[in-house]
């Protein structure tokens, strides 16, 4: 970072005090300005405006996905980053529009180009977020829209572990063209993860009837809705399954779509 320029500063929330002691010290040493650490996001200063926030995935409190949304309708970016987080509380974390994700074990270099990506107004992919991108792009393809080749490419050797400027040195590829793919990267898996993922009625209903067994009469009086809705809230949630599970049985039943799913998401 130049001398010059006043340096990027750099929010931390995280409740593990020797995780959040270590990257505090890596961004310091790297010349950012490192504000006082959060344990949760009720904690976080709201008057505080980072350039960059590096926020755990899993917090006391609001946390995942519903901790990104909060800050990013704050105006302020997200980097997200855990040692534990699945590929579903990942893709939903970008879906909630964070910008990156690094995984705790990375180097401290990766931790550092990641902020100053997201500081620039661009994107991180980690190799484990790469693979995560490419799975999702496999398994819940859009009609419309979906990323091309060039950006399954870019994809394929993020995962592998090559770093984005030596693939843009490599490939002649100049850093506006690169940001360029990467924002339609993350802009596919959002308006993906919005397409294949079950609306709050949606999961609602996925509990009531997929694992509690309750009838659709019993599930209707609970969501104070008519019957035919929640067969409604089924045939949708089968067919959104359906599309995000190509080994699934065009045959299977609703119900049991809905209980597979609430199952795999971790609802029941």
């Amino acid at each position: 970072m130049s001398a010059e320029r006043r340096p990027v500063s750099v929010a931390i929330i995280d409740d593990h005090p020797i995780a959040t002691e270590s990257l505090a010290a890596r961004f310091a040493g790297a010349g950012f300005s490192v504000l006082a650490p959060a344990p949760s996001l009720e904690a976080f200063d709201r008057d505080a405006a980072p350039g960059v926030v590096v926020c755990d995935l899993h917090l006391p409190g609001i946390s995942g996905a519903a901790a990104v949304a909060d800050l990013h309708a704050r105006g302020l970016p997200v980097l997200t980053t855990s040692g534990v987080a699945t590929p579903d509380e990942v893709l939903d974390a970008i879906a909630a529009q964070a910008r990156g994700f690094v995984d705790k074990t990375a180097p401290a270099q990766q931790f550092v180009a990641a902020v100053t990506a997201v500081a620039a107004g661009s994107y991180h992919v980690s190799a484990r977020l790469a693979g995560f991108l490419l799975e999702d792009a496999q398994r819940r393809p859009l009609s419309r829209g979906e990323i091309g080749t060039d950006e399954r490419n870019l994809l394929r050797a993020l995962a592998q572990g090559d770093h984005l400027d030596e693939l843009c040195a490599e490939w002649g590829l100049a850093a506006p063209d690169a940001h360029g793919l990467l924002a339609r990267i993350f802009d596919a898996a959002r308006r993906r993860r919005r397409l294949h993922r079950p609306s709050p009625r949606e999961a609602e209903v996925m509990v009531l009837v997929g694992c509690r067994g309750l009838s659709h009469k019993e599930a209707a009086r609970a969501m104070n809705v008519k019957t035919s809705v929640v067969a409604d809230y089924l045939r949708t949630v089968r067919a959104k399954y359906i599309a995000s599970h190509p080994d699934a049985p065009p045959t299977i039943p609703p119900s049991a779509a809905a209980a597979l799913w609430a199952r795999e998401l971790g609802f029941d």
